[in-house]
């Protein structure tokens, strides 16, 4: 069974393929082609800005799943991964900067009293996919990898490869949002041909797929079920 966050990303991923589904065909004659030239553009730097948005989505998706997992099946705070552990009592105290020490004092009663510090029996819904989240934008490779450290999941990128040993499939993630970029800062000769952008698709959909293998793989062994997200919906 797939992750909610799979199931959700190819009904986005359908939008991104109507506007490409707009452009003139490969296999149109020249002067087609070139008589709708300046649309096909607009589509598809659209189209692949559009791209880079729901890779993004996807990711803070699969991670929000994981938490949730975690946050319904894990009923003793020792069982969590200590890295989300980590994450979630350090980042929600991240106003310690403070140099108030009326702020400083308060926050230092709240940490002592953080439920994830004990190992004893976890409360329900005591985690908050958003402190992992936040501030993830238009991630490339080191991004994600980022990401999923916080939640338990140290080295992805080789148990990517060890799935998908085609390293020309990781290597879309960064080359999607290097010209992502380009095109949102306004480089005009940053173009997606219609081929380039159906290449992005394919491979950002196996980047997907793999995703979901390893994170099933991983809450599966953890939590010791058969199928986790069968689990999050009893």
């Amino acid at each position: 069974m797939p992750s909610p966050a799979l199931t959700k990303f190819s009904d986005r991923m359908l939008e991104v393929k109507r506007l490409h589904a707009l452009c003139t065909s490969q296999d149109a004659d020249y002067r087609i082609k070139k008589e709708n030239y300046e649309r096909d553009s607009a589509l598809l730097r659209g189209a692949h800005v559009l791209l880079c948005s729901h890779i993004e989505g996807f990711f803070e998706d699969l991670i929000d799943d994981i938490v949730g997992v975690y946050d319904k099946i894990v009923k003793r705070t020792y069982d969590l991964p200590g890295e989300i552990r980590a994450h979630q009592i350090i980042r929600a105290f991240s106003d310690w900067e403070s140099k108030d020490p009326t702020k400083r004092w308060a926050l230092a009663k709240a940490l002592h009293a953080h439920p994830l510090l004990s190992d004893d029996d976890k409360p329900d819904n005591c985690l908050d996919a958003e402190l992992h989240t936040s501030g993830f934008a238009n991630p490339g490779s080191g991004e994600i990898e980022a990401l999923f450290k916080t939640v338990g999941l140290v080295n992805v990128w080789d148990m990517f490869i060890a799935i998908e040993p085609d390293k020309v499939v990781k290597s879309a993630i960064d080359a999607i949002v290097n010209r992502r970029n380009q095109i949102a800062h306004g480089k005009v000769d940053a173009t997606v041909t219609l081929g380039d952008a159906e290449i992005y698709v394919d491979r950002v959909e196996r980047v997907a797929v793999v995703f979901d293998i390893i994170v099933t793989n991983e809450l599966n062994t953890r939590t010791k079920v058969t199928d986790c997200w069968s689990e999050m919906n009893k």
